[in-house]
């Protein structure tokens, strides 16, 4: 998967603008380029300079443990300057299956493994500026196997939380990462349309 793919069956009402003149990398990092990008409007004929920003895209994994738990870790996020309530993910290599990152990612922040990954789908944090699509996957029957062994940057708590409270959570505020927040609703709203509801407990 890449920030640029689409439904086979649709079509951009925007495509890039061809001649490729006033395209231009602003800034490149180990982690994203800042792109400028002309795309012409296939209505109007109109053209307009875009700023978009590249990044490797993510994982998230909604991991169930066989007593109706979702393992969630806790730690520091600069943007905000405070600590954030989380579902485990990072960021894919390329070309990387999103379950495989997802199950790798789970263990090493929170030392869990569980049944193969169910994909739920991609969700886009900000299509207006990020090229960034995130995966949502889910793990049932996750267990404790080992120690976490978390990044040199990352400073995680793991906490269990009961399935039944994750909605609460979400309305207090507690759980506020975006794609966090819409990955477990997702899941929620699946589970609850009877596509393995009875498993949630």
């Amino acid at each position: 998967m890449s920030g640029g793919d689409l439904d086979p069956g649709s079509k951009s009402s925007w495509i890039p603008d061809g001649a490729g003149a006033h395209d231009r990398t602003l800034v490149e990092t180990w982690l994203f380029r800042l792109r400028q990008e002309r795309f012409r409007s296939r209505k109007s004929g109109k053209t307009h300079d875009f700023f978009v920003a590249h990044l490797a895209d993510g994982v998230h994994t909604i991991a169930l443990t066989p007593e109706h738990q979702v393992v969630l870790v806790r730690q520091f996020r600069a943007g905000t300057g405070r600590d954030s309530l989380e579902t485990p993910g990072g960021l894919l290599e390329p070309g990387e299956d999103p379950c495989v990152a997802g199950a790798r990612e789970l263990l090493e922040e929170t030392g869990f493994a569980g049944d193969p990954p169910e994909r739920l789908g991609i969700l886009w944090p900000n299509p207006a500026l990020l090229s960034m699509g995130i995966t949502t996957i889910v793990v049932r029957n996750a267990r404790r196997i080992t120690e976490p062994r978390p990044d040199p940057s990352e400073e995680l708590d793991v906490e269990l939380v009961p399935i039944r409270e994750i909605p609460a959570l979400i309305q207090a505020g507690r759980i506020d990462h975006a794609v966090c927040v819409a990955g477990l609703l997702l899941w929620l709203t699946l589970e609850g349309s009877g596509t393995g509801a009875s498993r949630t407990g």
